[in-house]
């Protein structure tokens, strides 16, 4: 294990040098858009020395003498004296206003708890339940949607939606502990139960705690921001999973976001009832108020409570089939609407460059420039001809990426086409604004296109290419609009061909945001 901690520190270390190029290459990106749409020299932010709170936290330190802290690491845990260095605690905002706590732990603390989870995971993989399918490492969330949405629909079908109150946070120690040490659940060596319950106990603090030397030490929960917490966590419900598993129905668990359908309401209470039995035995807590409980799913309605559809791991379930859910076209629309006033609008303040537009409106870098991102977006990278030519002319996609490559599971594409209409006219309307500023504050003209001209691409002509910047001319320019629907019966038929293989899979987050879906890039 030691050699593997070596190289899991190097890993991390690497990692945490290429996301600061990350962020730096992505200031100059767009620093670089600044200047070219307005003209103007974007101004230097001011520099911020970095300090770290711990050397562990240095990942020049960590990946320069990775041998010699993987040995003493190593050393501490054949003793059974390990305990990780104090993590930092900072607080994320969550979609519903409040906060979710989590804590950042060292390098070197951070890599023993990765190798201890491969280890673990692989070892105990078929002990487990087959019903949970986060962190596992044969399972993904489309694996999830697809058993959840395997269920047969003849006559009424029931839904149980409950949400445990703050389950990370909440699960008792002790209960986790009677777990880690009950041989015929799970499979560990004395070391790896050693690390595990070390980091349950561990001590954290934020950063005017660490500079004062003043930490608080874990009583509950798992810490969130280790992957010691991605095993911990699902082994909580794994009593909870074996009790819905003997009645009769189909339930799925992605972390702690459960929910079971069954044929009747008598087996909807029986399977209500094993969440409350679970919550007794293991001391979780159920949000009532986030906890739907037993529903109907119908278009009409029924004698007890009925729904038109319920959302989980991003998708929309619905008699007539998966859909987008509402609550995803809404983030959808926000950064759409986001994108189209970074390109078009928001530069105008502060300058233009003469260039990004003619006199005569015949052609629009940034309205072009808006046209590749949203399809970088929607097709996660793919070329209109590699869409189209998959779908009519016998092409191949070798993989689906971005917000269409997700969405490959759905049967319902209303939504889609809701969302095609909506990008085409808000794109146009900011046409229009767009050159009504332009002509007050700078006398120029951009392109105001219609719906159809947008659509097919024809406010680009070959006269407009003659008269715009020829060094940037090439012949693989794309102009026509993304669609989602396009983007989608592409995604729908590469599933139907090669299955799932060469989709992308998001992460663990079970809200799957849209924005970490959504794959941004840049024309020019």
């Amino acid at each position: 294990m030691r050699n593997e901690l070596r190289a899991e520190i190097k890993r991390l270390s690497k990692k945490a040098f290429d996301k600061k190029r990350k962020s730096f290459q992505t200031e100059q990106k767009y620093r670089s858009k600044f200047e070219k749409r307005t003209g103007l020299e974007a101004e230097l932010p001011p520099e911020v020395p970095q300090n770290f709170i711990h050397r562990h936290f240095d990942p020049q330190h960590c990946k320069r003498h990775a041998n010699a802290i993987a040995s003493g690491i190593w050393h501490k845990v054949l003793a059974q004296e390990y305990q990780p260095e104090p993590a930092r605690y900072f607080e994320l905002p969550k979609p519903d206003g409040s906060k979710r706590g989590v804590m950042a732990f060292g390098i070197p603390d951070a890599a023993l708890a990765n190798v201890v989870l491969r280890r673990t995971l692989q070892r105990n993989k078929k002990r487990l339940s087959p019903h949970s399918y986060a962190y596992h490492p044969d399972k993904n969330v489309f694996d999830a949607i697809l058993a959840l949405n395997d269920f047969d629909q003849d006559g009424k079908l029931f839904a149980v939606q409950i949400d445990f109150e703050k389950y990370f946070d909440n699960i008792p120690i002790n209960y986790l502990k009677s777990k880690l040490n009950d041989k015929s659940v799970v499979s560990l060596t004395p070391h790896e139960r050693h690390i595990y319950e070390a980091f349950l106990h561990h001590r954290f603090g934020d950063v005017s705690s660490h500079q004062a030397s003043s930490f608080t030490r874990r009583i509950k929960g798992t810490p969130q921001g280790s992957s010691a917490s991605l095993f911990l966590a699902n082994l909580a419900n794994d009593a909870l999973d074996r009790q819905l598993a003997a009645e009769a129905g189909k339930f799925v668990r992605f972390a702690d976001d459960v929910v079971a359908i069954c044929g009747s309401y008598e087996g909807a209470q029986r399977l209500e009832k094993c969440f409350d039995s679970h919550c007794k035995q293991s001391g979780l807590i159920l949000n009532r108020k986030k906890s739907p409980g037993i529903a109907v799913l119908a278009n009409h309605q029924h004698e007890i409570r009925t729904i038109n559809d319920f959302t989980y791991l991003g998708y929309s379930f619905k008699e007539s089939g998966l859909a987008m859910p509402q609550k995803t076209a809404t983030k959808l629309k926000t950064k759409v609407s986001r994108l189209i006033n970074i390109y078009l609008i928001h530069a105008l303040q502060f300058g233009f460059n003469r260039f990004r537009a003619s006199r005569a409106g015949r052609y629009d870098w940034d309205l072009l420039g808006l046209i590749y991102e949203l399809r970088r977006g929607f097709y996660g990278g793919l070329k209109e001809a590699d869409v189209i030519g998959f779908l009519y002319d016998g092409g191949r996609l070798n993989r689906m990426k971005g917000l269409m490559g997700f969405y490959c599971l759905i049967e319902d594409p209303a939504m889609l086409r809701a969302l095609d209409g909506w990008t085409l006219n808000m794109v146009r309307r900011a046409c229009v604004h767009r050159n009504r500023r332009l002509q007050a504050q700078y006398n120029r003209d951009c392109p105001t296109p219609g719906n159809r001209e947008l659509t097919l691409g024809t406010w680009l002509s070959e006269e407009a290419w003659r008269n715009g910047d020829s060094s940037l001319i090439t012949d693989d320019v794309e102009v026509v609009f993304p669609s989602l629907v396009r983007g989608w019966r592409a995604a729908r038929k590469h599933f139907f061909t090669f299955g799932l293989e060469g989709v992308q899979a998001p992460g663990y987050d079970s809200s799957i945001d849209v924005a970490s879906l959504f794959d941004v890039g840049d024309y020019r």
